[in-house]
């Protein structure tokens, strides 16, 4: 008898041990008119947040269940809302503000409401520079003084923001959180300040996916640095012939690669730039090469005849996929490239007044 008890007893404590153990996400949403709205429980997948769970705000509340293997980072979705929430079995707590959404329950996850909410802080800073701008613009009162004043104070705001991610990375590079944002952060880095960062780092977490890709990207950028010999670039040109950047960079000339698209409201801003410097320059050892990032090619052929442009063009339209962008490691654009005669990389981003004092400096 006490042997088929002690059997019993080991039986049920075995049982309890397999029991998987499991995560509780619960919502309290302050704002009433969000009832009666669905919340999805979205994990990243190839560069898309695909839904794993949904649920609807009732009695401003709502609730997740699941398990996990191991830590997993999810974003919370409603409305116009979305919140990155670091998942494991255990009670986690979200409160949805008017403003933003507050998730504790974890260290990790106090981790990254602290960093969220600083982040808010300057991302306001930033959007008010935008309305200064746009005011002014509209009273008629914008000058160059003024500009200038806001673009000083735009790389002070910059420079935080970076500081910011910096130190967050580097406290969280080994964890979920920080595999999460790292490529968020560091996408328009310089690669010093990458490989900084990534030298925290161990073994394993350099083997994760993600950062092979940021490894990758370090890789590629340090061939197009500042000193560096052009890459070079083979595409059709917009008359469907093949054409090189070795055609052009290398053979005596400063050449200036614009890497653009018709649907980049910024380029479009910036091209007005480029057209007066090729008027000025071009009879003097000065070309200028476009790279387009356009997803067809009626539309880049649409832009360049819109915008004026008269210097020499190529693409794969191929969005951000384009071969170009691969090369030169390019995140955002406009993105410039200046090469000198000798085909040497001498200069990276010129814009407005910055590039023509450049041109002036170089191009007597």
């Amino acid at each position: 008898m006490k042997k088929i008890l002690l059997f019993a007893f080991i039986a049920i404590a075995a049982l309890a041990c397999s029991e998987k153990k499991s995560y509780t996400i619960n919502g309290n949403v302050e704002q009433e008119d969000l009832n009666g709205q669905t919340v999805y429980l979205k994990k990243q997948s190839d560069n898309k947040l695909v839904s794993i769970d949904s649920t609807q705000i009732a009695d401003n509340k709502f609730s997740f269940t699941g398990n996990v293997k191991s830590t997993e980072v999810y974003v919370i979705v409603l409305a116009n809302k979305q919140r990155v929430v670091v998942v494991d079995n255990v009670p986690i707590d979200i409160t949805v503000g008017e403003k933003e959404i507050n998730v504790s329950g974890t260290e990790l996850n106090d981790v990254v409401t602290q960093f969220m909410k600083q982040r808010n802080v300057i991302t306001e800073k930033v959007n008010d520079i935008y309305v200064r701008y746009d005011q002014a613009k509209q009273d008629g009162t914008l000058n160059q003084e003024f500009e200038d004043s806001l673009d000083a104070e735009y790389d002070e705001i910059e420079k935080e923001y970076n500081d910011l991610g910096i130190a967050f990375l580097k406290e969280n590079i080994n964890n979920k959180a920080g595999e999460y944002f790292i490529e968020r952060i560091v996408a328009q880095m310089e690669v010093e300040k990458i490989e900084e960062i990534l030298s925290d780092a161990t073994e394993e977490t350099l083997n994760n996916e993600t950062f092979k890709k940021i490894t990758e990207r370090v890789k590629a950028a340090k061939t197009v640095a500042v000193g560096q010999p052009f890459v070079d670039i083979e595409m059709p040109s917009p008359q469907g012939e093949t054409i090189k950047l070795s055609d052009y960079a290398g053979k005596g000339k400063y050449v200036l690669i614009d890497f653009w698209a018709a649907w980049c409201g910024p380029c479009r801003n910036e091209m007005p730039t480029l057209v007066e410097v090729y008027a000025q320059y071009k009879d003097k050892n000065f070309e200028i090469v476009g790279v387009s990032f356009d997803k067809d090619k009626e539309s880049w052929l649409k832009g360049i005849e819109e915008l004026g442009i008269t210097w020499v063009q190529m693409s794969d339209v191929k969005y951000w996929q384009s071969e170009g962008a691969k090369l030169y490691n390019v995140r955002s654009i406009p993105h410039t490239v200046l090469i000198d005669p000798q085909g040497i990389i001498i200069e990276k981003n010129l814009r407005g007044q910055a590039l023509k004092d450049k041109l002036a400096e170089l191009i007597k």
